[in-house]
C-alpha cells in the first residue's frame, strides 16, 4: 500500500483545476475548489466558501473534490441551517483530476481531507466546525477529517463542537483520524447523531488513560444511532455520556479493535442496544491496584460494559429497555503475559451490571460469544507491546508515553498527508461469526462483507425491528410533574426543615448552578468563589454572569484552576475573578443595577461549589453573599456537612404524626399514573396517599434505609390534581414528590405459581443497599416459609418460617443480618413457599 506523496509533489500532477473560486453546480450543488491556477493550496476555501454564501438555498450541498485538501485556520462556523459537505466519491470522480498519487499519478489518493492548518504567526484554531443557535443540523459524507494539525500536533479536545440543541446530526463514511482526544462532542439538549459507514482510527493521547473516544455527550441525547462503522486504537471508550442518559441508544454491526477501558464512560441508558457487534482487545488497560482497591468502591470490577440507576430527575429504572446480544468478545492473550501482575483484567459485564439483567425483563443479555478469535485479515498483533508500554507509562506518570498508531506505510513526516486505501481489514472467515447475528449475518461491520451489506440494508427496518423486540412489550414511565415538598400546602404538624451547617454542591459532568440577584447600582465588581477541586490538581467549568462567559487561560474555553498555581487539590478555597485577571469575559464583570445571574455550568465537571461573593472592588467590601441554599440547580448533587439527608434545595418539610403536605400537579391526560416520593426516615414511618381528598392508598411505608417509593398504578384525569400525603406514623421528612405517566404494556418479573388471593410482590427499593422490603399477602391461614437464596441456590436466609393469619405481610431483609456484615453484590431470589404454592422473585443488592 503507497501512502500519499508530499504535497509539493502532488501538486505537479494538478491539471485542469480551474479559478481559486467555487462553481455553482445545479440542484443546489456548490463545488468547492482547494487550489488555485498555480496548484496552490487555498488556505480557508471550505470556510470561506460556506461563510461568503449569503444566498444559499434550503437544499445547499458543498461538494468536495476527491483527493482535494481542505485547510483550515480558522473554524467553520454556522447556526440556523442546515450545513451539508459530502465529498466526491471514487466514482463520481474525475480521473483527471482524482488519480494524483502513486508512482505512475495514477492512484486514488481517497477522500477528500479536511485539516486544520496553523496561521502565518503559528498560532492555530482548536476547533474545526461549530454549530451555535437551535435548529443547526449538521451533515457530513464521503470526507477524511485529520485531527492533527500542519506541525503533527493532536492535542485538540473537541474539533467538532456541536452547540447547537434541537438539531440533528449525521455523518456517513468519514474517516475520523489521529486525535489525542475526540471529534465529536454535542454540548447541547434534544440532538439526534446518526453515524453509519464511518471509521474512528488512531484516537488515543500521550498524556493521560482518559484520552481518546468516539464521541462526547455534554447533555445527553434523544437519538443516537452508530450503525456498520470500524472503532481501531480508542484509547478510553467509543460513548461518553456521563451527564445525562440517551433516550435511544443503537450500536449495531460494529466492528471494535483496541478498545482502551469500557464501551461507555457513563451507563445512563434509557433504551439500548448493543448488538452484532465484534469485540476484539476490549478494556485492554485492565486496573491497576489504586483503582480496584478503593475501599468507597461499589463491585471489586468495573467491567467493559456497565448499567448505572437512572438519576430521579431522567425518570425510574422501571420502564427501561437494553439489549446486549449475539456480539463476540475476545482478548489477546499476549496482554495477560505483558502486563504488570498487579493489572486486573476486566470482565464483560460486573456482578452489578449481571444483576440488572437478572432483575428486569426490559434487560436482556443472550447469545453472546466469548473467548473466540475472529481472525481479522489484518489483525494489528504487533501493536501490543507499544500498546502495553503506552498503559504502563501513562500509570508511571510519564506524559510523553509512547504511540501505537496503525499505519503501516505512512510518510510520518509529513503531517498533511493520509493513507490511502486504509490498511486495516477486518473481514475474516471465523465459521461460527459468520452468521452468528440476529440476522444471520456476519458480525461486526458489515463493510467487511459486501454481499452481507447489501442484505442488510434491504431489510434494515425488519432487522432492527427484531433486536428491539428483544426487550419484550413496553412500558413508558414519564416524569410528567415535580413538586417540591417545601413549596407544598402544610398543614398542622408539618414544618419546612432547613439544612443546618455547612451546604455545597458537589458537581459531576452535568447539571448547572444558578443565583439571581438584585444590585443597588450598576458597576464594575469582583467576584469571589467557595470552591473545592476534589482532589485534582486541574479543573475547568464555565462560569456565565448574565450570560458571558469567563476565561482566565488562553489553552481552555472555561475558567481554569491549576494546582500548580498554589491553589489547594483537596481543600476548599476561595477564586478571585476580577477584570485584570481575565482574557475573555471582562465585560461581564460590569452589571446593572436590579436583576442579574451568575451560572455555573461542568466542562470538566468534578468540582464543588460553596458560594459566590459580589465585592466592590475600590473598597475590598464584600456586598452580597450567594450561598448554596439560594441557588437554583438541577443535576448536581447538594451536599449537608451536618447530615447523612440532604434535601433537594437544602429544604424539606418534617412530618409529625398527623401532619400534612399537599401538591397540586397538572395531568396531562386522562389515564394511568404512579407517585415517586423522596424521604429521609432515620425512625421510620408511614403514611396515606390522597388525590384531591379521596383516598389512594393506605399504610405507605417509609423505611430507615430507603431514598424514595413508587406507589402502585392510579387513575388520573385531565387538569389539576392535588396529591396529599397524611402521614399515619410520622418522624419522617419529604423531599419532594413525582408525578409521573405510564403508558404502554409491560412485562412482569413475577413468576406467579400462586391461586388468586396469594401474592410475593417484587422488593422495593430494587436494586438496593443495604436493605429492601418485601410484600407478601396470604388468602388464607397457614404456614409461610420466605426464604432468601445466592445463585446458586445457597440458603442466605430464613425471613419468615411460621403460621400466619390471612392478610398482607411486610418484612425487611437487610444485607448485612444473615452474617453480621453486608453479603456481597449481585443478584439473590426470594422464594415464598405456602400450602398451596411457591413463588420466586429476584433482587439486586448493590454494595
Amino acid at each position: 500500500m503507497k501512502s500519499r506523496y508530499h504535497l509539493v509533489l502532488l501538486l505537479t500532477l494538478l491539471v485542469g483545476l480551474g479559478s481559486a473560486s467555487t462553481a455553482l453546480a445545479q440542484d443546489g450543488v456548490l463545488v468547492v475548489e482547494w487550489a488555485d491556477q498555480d496548484g496552490n493550496v487555498i488556505n480557508n476555501a471550505l470556510r470561506d466558501a460556506i461563510a461568503n454564501d449569503t444566498e444559499r438555498p434550503e437544499n445547499r450541498v458543498y461538494k468536495l473534490k476527491r483527493g482535494g485538501f481542505y485547510w483550515n485556520e480558522d473554524r467553520i462556523q454556522f447556526e440556523g441551517y442546515h450545513l451539508r459537505i459530502v465529498g466526491e466519491t471514487a466514482d463520481e470522480a474525475n480521473p483527471a483530476e482524482a488519480f494524483l498519487c502513486g508512482v505512475g499519478g495514477d492512484e486514488d489518493c481517497g477522500p477528500a481531507i479536511i485539516q486544520r492548518t496553523r496561521r502565518a504567526d503559528q498560532s492555530i484554531d482548536g476547533v474545526m466546525i461549530q454549530n451555535t443557535g437551535t435548529g443547526s443540523h449538521l451533515t457530513v459524507q464521503n470526507v477524511w477529517l485529520l485531527g492533527q494539525d500542519s506541525d503533527g500536533v493532536r492535542s485538540s479536545y473537541e474539533q467538532i463542537q456541536l452547540d447547537a440543541a434541537d438539531s440533528h446530526f449525521t455523518f456517513d463514511n468519514v474517516v475520523f483520524d489521529r486525535n489525542d482526544w475526540h471529534f465529536l462532542g454535542p454540548n447541547a439538549e434534544n440532538v439526534d447523531m446518526t453515524v453509519t459507514n464511518s471509521t474512528f482510527r488512531n484516537l488515543f493521547g500521550p498524556s493521560q488513560q482518559w484520552e481518546g473516544l468516539g464521541v462526547r455527550f455534554e447533555a445527553g441525547a434523544d437519538s443516537v444511532i452508530f450503525d456498520n462503522n470500524t472503532f481501531l486504537n480508542i484509547g478510553f471508550t467509543p460513548f461518553q455520556s456521563e451527564a445525562a442518559p440517551m433516550n435511544y441508544f443503537r450500536a449495531n454491526h460494529n466492528t471494535f479493535v483496541n478498545i482502551g477501558r469500557s464501551f461507555q464512560a457513563g451507563a445512563l441508558w434509557k433504551e439500548a442496544y448493543i448488538t452484532n457487534n465484534v469485540f476484539v482487545n476490549y478494556f485492554w488497560h485492565g486496573e491497576q491496584p489504586s483503582e480496584y482497591e478503593d475501599p468507597d468502591r461499589e463491585d471489586p470490577f468495573t467491567g467493559f460494559f456497565g448499567i448505572a440507576a437512572m438519576p430521579a430527575r431522567f425518570g425510574t429504572d422501571l420502564d427501561r429497555r437494553i439489549v446486549v446480544a449475539n456480539n463476540s468478545f475476545w482478548r489477546d492473550s499476549q496482554f495477560a503475559s505483558l502486563m504488570p501482575s498487579d493489572i486486573r483484567s476486566q470482565p464483560v459485564v460486573n456482578d452489578t451490571t449481571a444483576g440488572w439483567f437478572e432483575t428486569f425483563d426490559g434487560m436482556v443479555m443472550q447469545d453472546n460469544l466469548l473467548d473466540l478469535s475472529p481472525d481479522l485479515v489484518t489483525y494489528p498483533a504487533d501493536l501490543i507491546p507499544s500498546m502495553v508500554s503506552n498503559i504502563t507509562e501513562l500509570r508511571a506518570g510519564n506524559s510523553a508515553s509512547p504511540r501505537y498508531d496503525y499505519d503501516p506505510g505512512r510518510d510520518e513526516t509529513c503531517f498533511q498527508c493520509n493513507i490511502w486505501p486504509r490498511p486495516e481489514d477486518f473481514s475474516y472467515t471465523t465459521a461460527d461469526l459468520l452468521t452468528a447475528g440476529t440476522d444471520d449475518l456476519p458480525l461486526g461491520d458489515l463493510n467487511w462483507f459486501t454481499d452481507a451489506k447489501a442484505t442488510y440494508e434491504t431489510n434494515r427496518a425488519t432487522y432492527v425491528q427484531a433486536i428491539e423486540d428483544l426487550a419484550g412489550g413496553r412500558i413508558e414511565l414519564i416524569v410528567v410533574g415535580t413538586g417540591e415538598a417545601d413549596q407544598g400546602t402544610l398543614g398542622e404538624g408539618a414544618t419546612v426543615a432547613a439544612a443546618e451547617g455547612f451546604t455545597y454542591y458537589e458537581m459531576d459532568s452535568s447539571g448547572f448552578i444558578e443565583w439571581s440577584f438584585d444590585l443597588a447600582t450598576e458597576g464594575t465588581y469582583d467576584l469571589s468563589v467557595g470552591t473545592h477541586l476534589r482532589g485534582n490538581g486541574q479543573r475547568g467549568q464555565r462560569i456565565f454572569v448574565n450570560g458571558t462567559n469567563l476565561r482566565n487561560n488562553a489553552g481552555f474555553g472555561e475558567y481554569y484552576w491549576d494546582v500548580a498555581t498554589g491553589v489547594p487539590s483537596d481543600d476548599w478555597f476561595d477564586t478571585r475573578i476580577d477584570v485584570a485577571g481575565l482574557i475573555e469575559g471582562a465585560a461581564g464583570l460590569t452589571m446593572p443595577a436590579g436583576a442579574n445571574t451568575i451560572r455555573i455550568e461542568p466542562s470538566w465537571g468534578f468540582q464543588r461549589f460553596s458560594d459566590v461573593s459580589i465585592i466592590d472592588p475600590t473598597s475590598g467590601d464584600t456586598l452580597l453573599v450567594l450561598s448554596a441554599p439560594d441557588a437554583v440547580a438541577e443535576g448536581v448533587r447538594p451536599v449537608c456537612d451536618a447530615a447523612d439527608f440532604c434535601p433537594t434545595g437544602f429544604k424539606s418539610v418534617a412530618m409529625g404524626a398527623g401532619a400534612t403536605v399537599a401538591l397540586n400537579f397538572d395531568f396531562p391526560g386522562d389515564g394511568k399514573y404512579v407517585a415517586r416520593i423522596f424521604f429521609n426516615a432515620p425512625a421510620g414511618g408511614s403514611a396515606d396517599l390522597q388525590l384531591d381528598g379521596n383516598p389512594l392508598f393506605e399504610g405507605l411505608t417509609f423505611t430507615a434505609e430507603g431514598t424514595d417509593i413508587i406507589t402502585p398504578q392510579f387513575d388520573g384525569t385531565a387538569g389539576v390534581g392535588t396529591l396529599t400525603l397524611v402521614t399515619e406514623m410520622g418522624g419522617f421528612n419529604v423531599d419532594f414528590i413525582q408525578l409521573i405517566s405510564v403508558a404502554g404494556v409491560g412485562t412482569s418479573t413475577e413468576r406467579d405459581e400462586l391461586p388468586d388471593g396469594f401474592a410475593l410482590e417484587q422488593n422495593y427499593p430494587n436494586p438496593f443497599n443495604p436493605s429492601t422490603t418485601i410484600s407478601y399477602t396470604l388468602g388464607a391461614s397457614g404456614n409461610v416459609q420466605l426464604v432468601v437464596y445466592d445463585v446458586l441456590g445457597r440458603q442466605v436466609q430464613t425471613l419468615a418460617n411460621t403460621n400466619l393469619p390471612a392478610g398482607s405481610y411486610q418484612v425487611i431483609w437487610d444485607g448485612r443480618s444473615a452474617t453480621g456484615q453486608q453479603v456481597t453484590s449481585g443478584v439473590y431470589f426470594y422464594q415464598m413457599e405456602t400450602e398451596v404454592g411457591t413463588t420466586t422473585r429476584r433482587m439486586v443488592f448493590l454494595k
